[in-house]
């Protein structure tokens, strides 16, 4: 989620937890720092897009290294905030810390909150990225709630239910909206094995589509403002995760990569020099056409591997929008 969310959460916990404390001005914004906290692994962008799939929504957003992370916070504040008790600031930071791992589970990215004993990436797609109506709603009420201490309390804990209501009520309706999409793709006359939806910009209203069809997925969308048509739909052939997987033994940046998708395509083009094959996943590919005009063609998490005539890897090119980086094969580095 993004970063005025996550802070706006931890502004209106900081008002609902208010009166538990003693008296001071650094409570709030205190709270709104442990909201934001884990992102403090961003840091890892200065290392390349690389570094960023892999380490991102990691270890600092997992419930163990947030309950480090709470403690050294409030461990620090106490040093200096003598009036307050350890134990109660911690549990106030690490909700703080649990609001931030809830928000960014709801999206579609996951979250490895079991690190470091998994690896898994848990994600309940039911709110976008960025949600309009949802932050602008915990904004406002916190910014209300500072103008009116004597309602603080109550227009606190309105934010925070608001904070749970909104993405269960989403959730509710991507179900609605799996169950009709496959509805209208049975009156197509595709066979598909699953059908997933996922928020896209503007959800609730317009979701996006992922058909499963066993060597291909199908992209397509819905919006409730016409919930009996299905967006154009787009046939992509399914990436061989066998294939990722040797290559992997080349760069490991493609193994990470089976790890990291949720619906890997690939498209390949052959020239006299070798082949260059395109991996990209479906999670990232908007079907909201404002998406597109806004961020461009591009699509975040591409993947591309140079093959010689021989079909031995000579580079990699990995990309988000704006940002790439050159992977060399390991036989090429020694």
């Amino acid at each position: 989620m993004d970063p005025v969310t996550h802070v706006a959460a931890g502004v209106l916990i900081g008002q609902a937890a208010k009166d538990r404390f003693p008296a001071g001005r650094a409570l709030v914004p205190l709270a709104a720092f442990a909201a934001w906290m884990p992102d403090i692994d961003n840091v890892v962008t200065l290392f390349g897009p690389e570094a960023y799939m892999r380490y991102h929504r990691g270890l600092t957003h997992s419930l163990l290294g947030g309950a480090v992370m709470a403690w050294l916070l409030a461990f620090i504040v106490s040093r200096f905030w003598r009036e307050v008790n350890l134990a109660r600031l911690f549990v106030l930071f690490y909700l703080c810390v649990l609001s931030h791992l809830f928000l960014d589970c709801i999206t579609t990215y996951g979250t490895g909150i079991f690190q470091p004993f998994s690896d898994v990436r848990v994600s309940f797609p039911s709110v976008f990225i960025l949600d309009p109506i949802y932050t602008l709603t915990l904004v406002t009420l916190g910014v209300v709630g500072a103008l009116r201490p004597m309602a603080r309390k109550k227009l606190a804990t309105a934010g925070l239910v608001v904070l749970l209501a909104w993405p269960a009520f989403s959730f509710g309706v991507g179900q609605f909206v799996a169950a009709r999409a496959q509805a209208l793709l049975a009156g197509q006359g595709e066979r598909v094995a699953s059908v997933t939806v996922q928020p896209d910009a503007f959800a609730p209203l317009w979701w996006k589509v992922v058909a499963d069809k066993g060597d291909s997925y199908l992209l397509t969308g819905l919006t409730l403002t016409s919930p009996d048509t299905l967006l154009p739909v787009r046939r992509f052939h399914k990436a061989d995760r066998a294939e990722l997987e040797a290559l992997g033994r080349q760069a490991p940046v493609f193994s990470e990569y089976v790890w990291f998708t949720d619906f890997p395509v690939k498209s390949a083009n052959t020239t006299p020099q070798g082949s260059t094959v395109t991996f990209k996943d479906l999670r990232f590919m908007a079907i909201n056409p404002l998406v597109a005009e806004v961020r461009g063609p591009a699509v975040p998490f591409t993947l591309t591997a140079y093959l010689d005539p021989a079909g031995k890897l000579v580079r990699a090119l990995f990309s988000q929008v704006g940002k790439a980086e050159v992977i060399l094969p390991a036989m090429a580095l020694r």
